[in-house]
């Protein structure tokens, strides 16, 4: 992705994008009846299908990238970005997943925008989680300061995500200002991009995690039946709570140093695979 000036991007917000939302806000929103019907007709290889379900699902993938804004790229080129994690999501959306598409889509769209993060600003100044962990920080301040009507401490913060203060403190240097979605549509319609009841509610990651259940699932059988266990335990994949490697070595009657070899080369096989199915930051 290009370099751009900070003028670029001015023009680019103002012009472009403000025409781009005017645009994706008249389009229809679909039942989930209608969701299974163009599922089904993908699953037939029906071409024009998932670009009816991408069309339809525009405004989200605007909403996530917000989220994501100020790292050094564009809003327009993040959009961009979603927009091809949303049509990924439309091709590998199934009927049997049982939840409506834009659940299953959210997960992919993020993938997408931070995999350009990464490019952009480097792995090594942004890796993955990080980015995650910022986004998801600012979220718990904004429910925070709605829910009790003040600003959240930094050990508050910290204790509910499962962080020292220091690493608060970092992400913290890391966010930047998030912009206001209802702002930005407000000077073009006069109203909202986003309604109240098409807004993906903070519930639905959990919905998102189950939704690739079967996709983990089909990775975890590329490996050997004491590799894939060893996996499920050391991380905790079937519910239970995550252990140690001597823990898992005392089941399987195996030094920490072997159990610990099997893992590596266990999630060697998983990231390798992962690479051909567009997945490792979720594994990760």
């Amino acid at each position: 992705m290009a370099r751009r000036t900070p003028e670029f991007y001015e023009e680019i917000s103002d012009e472009a994008l403000s025409a781009y939302l005017r645009r994706i806000v008249n389009i229809p929103l679909l039942t989930k009846a209608e969701e299974l019907r163009l599922a089904k007709q993908i699953q037939g290889r029906d071409e024009k299908a998932p670009k009816k379900l991408v069309e339809a699902n525009l405004r989200f993938v605007v909403k996530v990238a917000l989220q994501y804004r100020g790292y050094g790229v564009s809003l327009l080129d993040l959009i961009n970005e979603g927009n091809l994690g949303l049509l990924e999501a439309a091709r590998r959306f199934s009927p049997d997943y049982n939840v409506k598409f834009i659940t299953y889509a959210v997960w992919w769209i993020r993938q997408a925008i931070m995999q350009a993060l990464g490019r952009a600003s480097g792995a090594l100044r942004f890796p993955a989680r990080k980015i995650r962990l910022a986004s998801k920080l600012r979220s718990l301040r904004a429910e925070k300061l709605q829910q009790e009507g003040v600003e959240p401490t930094e050990e508050e913060l910290a204790k509910e995500l499962n962080l020292t203060r220091a690493e608060v403190d970092e992400l913290l240097q890391t966010n930047r200002p998030q912009a206001s979605l209802e702002e930005i549509q407000n000077r073009e319609e006069g109203r909202g991009l986003l309604s109240g009841r098409e807004r993906v509610s903070p519930a639905d990651d959990e919905l998102v995690r189950k939704a690739f259940e079967e996709e983990v699932e089909r990775l975890l059988k590329g490996l050997s039946s004491r590799e894939q266990m060893i996996i499920e335990l050391r991380y905790g994949l079937r519910g239970g709570e995550p252990m140690t490697l001597e823990e898992v070595g005392k089941r399987f009657r195996l030094s920490r140093e072997r159990i610990r070899q099997v893992e590596e080369r266990a999630k060697k096989k998983l990231l390798a695979l992962a690479k051909i199915r567009h997945l490792q930051d979720f594994l990760n």
